[in-house]
């Protein structure tokens, strides 16, 4: 791996960034069917990225998808990335760093079965001035009409890229309140999750996030091991709109933000003060875990 250009590796090679690319006959375009992670690097070096790959091979193999490579070989291969392409950014930027592996090819398109699958891996430059709003202020939530897809119709505990109800969810949620985010409910009216983020309520000093119809979220498994770490109670249950009025708090949680504390769910502001002393002290023990200062303000 030799030059200064942004590289991305495709099933087993390290390529020209800008040369990655998913054949229009692949299942992950045709049908949106690819299991993706997302990690990042804190410092430039890649954390929790043994977990990631973790979960993206148990995926594969959950929903029967070609499994390639094993996970020592995604994991050399995003470090090796990492290391290279950090060298093309500044030293206070930090890298997305994203693996996905597609179904493989559609046969009607091909004319039979076919081998070819897609296996790959591309960094980018986390955009925190995007986010940067939601992090000094909290986040504005608002509950759309569109529901949460349920586990039986779709495995939405696997991460993958069939998302276009999320991408419906919020438009939804803009048009309700410019700024604002989709908090989708399941159809037994249930919360459960954002596009992009675990949602967390705190009520009665207990955290309290969904159990069903939601991601096997690995920031929000952070969230509970640090809060376990600090003697604050967590539960994976169901959780009812109702409840969220008794909230004191509530945060998101996510690989690229970490945590986000929420200001507001439709337009109502949760608890007194925002962040709270819960969302507060999770951040801080976040930043320990890391070694490093997260600025939040």
């Amino acid at each position: 791996m030799s030059g200064s250009g942004l590289l991305a590796w495709c099933n087993g090679t390290f390529v020209p960034a800008e040369t990655l690319a998913i054949p229009y006959y692949d299942l992950g375009v045709v049908a949106g069917a690819a299991v993706t992670e997302m990690a990042r690097t804190y410092s430039h070096r890649p954390f929790q990225l043994d977990r990631h790959v973790d979960r993206l091979v148990s995926s594969l193999q959950s929903l029967g998808f070609p499994c390639n490579y094993k996970t020592n070989e995604w994991i050399d291969a995003a470090v090796q990335l990492v290391e290279h392409n950090a060298k093309s950014f500044l030293a206070n930027d930090e890298l997305g760093i994203v693996l996905f592996s597609t179904a493989g090819a559609n046969p009607t398109y091909l004319g039979g079965p076919s081998e070819l699958v897609t296996s790959a891996i591309h960094t980018f430059r986390l955009p925190f001035e995007l986010w940067r709003p939601s992090l000094t202020a909290g986040a504005k939530l608002s509950i759309p009409a569109m529901r949460q897809i349920c586990s039986e119709s779709l495995p939405v505990q696997h991460k993958v890229r069939n998302r276009l109800h999320w991408w419906l969810a919020d438009r939804q949620a803009a048009q309700m309140e410019p700024g604002s985010r989709a908090l989708l409910l399941n159809h037994q009216n249930m919360v459960t999750e954002t596009s992009t983020s675990s949602f967390h309520a705190v009520i009665d000093g207990e955290i309290v996030t969904s159990g069903r119809d939601v991601l096997r979220s690995l920031s929000s498994q952070v969230a509970e091991e640090l809060a376990a770490s600090l003697g604050i109670p967590f539960h994976r249950r169901a959780l009812s709109v109702s409840e969220l009025k008794n909230a004191s708090e509530a945060f998101l949680s996510s690989t690229p933000t970490g945590l986000i504390p929420v200001a507001s769910i439709n337009r109502a502001p949760v608890g007194n003060t925002c962040p709270g002393p819960i969302f507060q002290s999770l951040h801080q023990a976040w930043s320990t875990q890391i070694g490093e200062a997260i600025p939040h303000e």
